[in-house]
């Protein structure tokens, strides 16, 4: 079959910023296991910021029997956009009716947590449902033999005018019988870390799927109830292979946490240092994971940057979250990274459940106590499907939500301020640790705090 692949560029405007330059993972699995038996032809519109004509168009010019898209660009499948779901919707629509695609399947966390709404929105003819390689790749098999369809488990469709949901497909239990995703196949110059301290030529990577913790916040829908890892060998002929093919010099590794596994860590970074392989690296890890032995050895490994989930510092609200994390541990994980020369990046949430002005004031006093910076200005938390929040969002409201309805609720879930006025006590806060409790004298600041809150406002 011919089949054509599509990461498609969804933001403008406003959204562009949304679009970060990494590669989609999960779709170049998919083509690096089809490609084999098929004629496949990979486009990251992403990357390549095409229009959705220009996508059309080249489409049209390969003439696919299957269309495979994403709704998750980045794979950021905990915590996917819901911010560019209209988009998605139209352009699916307007692609499908422009091109005459005879069959479409998308992938992605939104279709994985409301399959119905998206199959009314969209008009595409399969959604595949949580992890997606080895269900798109079943489905493909199936379409093309022309087999049962409702012998496919992981896939929702629609059947005499009703949606049907076949069973939940088993997650990959085997991450290492994975090809390496087809690089070969994606524009590898064109992606680039947000920071400079991870160079370029530079790749993502994946190295486990999942994460034992449970985070009220999370979504976890696309990698349910199992942390699973690839073998350090593995993980060391895919970094290896990146180094060869592509001549890459940075690497941030994907997963949710990467030091969950100490041991698994270390023996990485022995397998790179062995191979005396030139590579600088960044990743996600927990605050409680890291200690001087993993942090030193890490180093060792070309490791330059750590982002580590802070969410808060207020102990209330980490407790509320189930981060199962405290302050003193972020201090010493910080301590730590710090002794090494180890960069530290921060992801902060703003009006989290639990949230009050004095644990807003808690957190940027830790921040400022421990000489810290965000990465940039604080999320609003979204009450994803599925998730313990958005439980509490549906108790607090009493009704039910869908993609379309879900953003205004962003920050506004057990908490006893409206997201605009949590921003305003942040960044007085902030400006009272760092500058003293008159800084609004300072005609420079006090402007800088008019124009943020009149932009949050507009």
């Amino acid at each position: 079959m011919k089949i054509f692949i599509l990461n498609p560029f969804l933001f403008s405007g406003k959204l562009s910023k949304l679009s970060r330059k990494r590669q989609p993972l999960s779709l170049a699995y998919i083509a690096s296991i089809l490609r084999d038996d098929h004629e496949i032809k990979l486009l990251d519109a992403n990357a390549l910021n095409l229009s959705l004509e220009d996508t059309i168009e080249k489409i049209k010019d390969f003439n696919p029997e299957v269309l495979i898209l994403t709704s998750t660009p980045v794979d950021r499948w905990e915590v996917p956009s819901h911010a560019h779901i209209k988009f998605l919707a139209n352009n699916i629509i307007e692609t499908v009716e422009a091109a005459k695609i005879p069959t479409t399947i998308l992938v992605g966390a939104h279709g994985s947590l409301m399959p119905e709404w998206i199959l009314e929105k969209s008009k595409v003819n399969f959604v595949v449902r949580n992890e997606p390689e080895l269900i798109t790749v079943e489905l493909i098999k199936t379409l093309s033999k022309k087999g049962d369809i409702s012998e496919v488990e992981g896939i929702s469709y629609i059947k005499d005018d009703k949606v049907i949901n076949n069973p939940s497909a088993q997650r990959n239990r085997d991450l290492d019988s994975m090809p390496f995703p087809a690089y070969d196949l994606l524009p590898m110059d064109r992606y680039r870390y947000t920071q400079a301290d991870i160079p370029e030529p530079f790749s993502i990577m994946m190295t486990s799927r999942g994460c034992p913790f449970n985070c009220i916040y999370c979504l976890k829908v696309m990698m349910e109830r199992f942390y699973i890892v690839r073998s350090p060998e593995n993980v060391l002929a895919e970094i290896k292979y990146l180094i060869d093919k592509f001549g890459v010099k940075g690497i941030y590794f994907q997963d949710w946490e990467f030091v969950i596994n100490k041991a698994r860590t270390i023996e990485i970074c022995d397998l790179i240092i062995k191979e005396g392989l030139d590579i600088k690296w960044g990743c996600n890890a927990r605050v409680a994971d890291i200690d001087d032995e993993v942090a030193q050895k890490m180093k060792q490994a070309g490791c330059v940057r750590v982002n580590i989930g802070f969410e808060s510092g207020s102990q209330k609200v980490l407790d509320i979250l189930n981060k199962r994390i405290t302050l003193e541990e972020t201090k010493n994980c910080v301590e730590v990274l710090r002794k090494h020369e180890i960069i530290i990046g921060l992801y902060a949430i703003l009006n989290l459940p639990g949230e009050d002005r004095s644990s807003i004031k808690e957190t940027e006093k830790f921040l400022s106590d421990n000489d810290l910076e965000t990465m940039c200005e604080p999320n609003l938390p979204i009450p994803y499907f599925s998730t313990e929040m958005y439980e509490m969002l549906k108790k607090q409201e009493g009704k039910e939500f869908d993609w379309q309805n879900l953003e205004k609720f962003a920050g506004r879930v057990n908490v006893n301020q409206p997201p605009w006025l949590a921003r305003i006590y942040r960044w007085h806060y902030k400006y009272t640790f760092s500058k003293g409790r008159f800084y609004f004298i300072s005609p420079s600041i006090f402007s800088k705090v008019v124009k943020k809150v009149k932009s949050k406002l507009s």
